[in-house]
């Protein structure tokens, strides 16, 4: 599984269309991608601060999703001031997702998938296997 928190500022004053456009990330992925287990969105604490909960059967469907062409056409770049993607583990019996793993893409991917894997690296941190 591929398990993402993302912590995401946007721009003053484009917060109204950033959320326009979750509703429709979140739309599309769960109507299209049998392989999405969480995708979610929350408003933090302060103005401007916001959330992201991806989680996905296995690295290839997050990758395949990054490449999807509905990621296409909105103005990414002038809404978000800042994003920063961790990749988090569940904790056994206290979350019903399955640990985080990071796999190459497999060979037959398509070559956006391949690119959206050398973007988007999971990254596994050497700690976590002490808690497995």
């Amino acid at each position: 599984m591929a398990t993402l928190l993302c912590h995401i500022e946007i721009n003053s004053g484009r917060e109204l269309e950033f959320e326009a456009v979750m509703k429709e990330m979140y739309r599309r992925t769960h109507a299209e991608e049998p392989n999405c287990v969480r995708y979610e969105y929350y408003r933090g604490a302060q103005p401007g601060k916001y959330y992201s909960l991806l989680s996905f059967t296995d690295s290839g469907a997050f990758w395949e999703h990054q490449a999807s062409d509905y990621h296409e056409g909105f103005d990414f770049a002038g809404m978000i001031k800042s994003l920063d993607m961790e990749w988090v583990d569940p904790v056994a019996e206290a979350s019903p997702l399955i640990e985080t793993v990071a796999v190459e893409p497999a060979d037959t991917a398509s070559d956006l998938t391949k690119s959206a894997a050398q973007t988007y690296r999971i990254e596994v941190q050497s700690w976590w296997q002490k808690y497995r």
